[in-house]
């Protein structure tokens, strides 16, 4: 499933029928997202639209326990191009997460920290009849960006291949007057 609207469900009524809901998404249903990688861009550097494309593919579950607690559980895989803020090449960028969440009709602004810290193993989720799924996803998906990406091993024509740094005061020397 492409969405081009806003998903939104009964986040209790999906958990107590164990219902699973499976889609795609594209940068373009997710403008925040977007915006968010475009300011990434290297200035200077000729953009490439169509390397920019990226695709998120999840799936929610919804299930509840032998006390009636529900809980929904979403995996996430996301593509994007991004840019290595060493070397200022694309880079792919590829995520896998996991979330499990429990629905609490608690207001989540109301609970105090000891409370929050009992249920460590699962992110909190507000009770809603209108949950938006996509800006969940949204909203994960950007949190679990890297604040500045780089490539995981060195990066190409960047790197030293000596191991030495180059010295920054070195272009002083020619100043100084004998």
């Amino acid at each position: 499933m492409h969405m081009n609207q806003s998903l939104l469900i009964d986040n209790i009524a999906f958990a107590k029928r164990s219902e699973h809901l499976a889609g795609v998404l594209s940068l373009s249903d997710c403008k925040r997202l977007s915006e968010l990688l475009e300011s990434q861009h290297p200035a200077g550097v000729q953009k490439k639209e169509p390397s920019r494309a990226g695709l998120i593919e999840f799936s929610l579950t919804g299930e509840t326990n032998a006390v009636g607690q529900c809980f929904l559980h979403l995996a996430v895989t996301a593509k994007f191009t991004t840019f290595c803020q060493r070397c200022l090449e694309e880079m792919p960028l590829d995520l896998n997460l996991n979330f499990d969440y429990l629905i609490t009709h608690q207001n989540l602004d109301d609970l105090d920290g000891n409370e929050v810290e009992d249920i460590d193993e699962y992110d909190l989720q507000e009770a809603s009849q209108s949950m938006d799924v996509g800006a969940l996803i949204e909203d994960e998906v950007m949190m679990a960006l890297p604040i500045a990406p780089t490539h995981a091993n060195a990066c190409g024509a960047d790197v030293m291949q000596s191991g030495e740094k180059p010295n920054p005061f070195a272009v002083l020397k020619g100043l100084i007057k004998p």
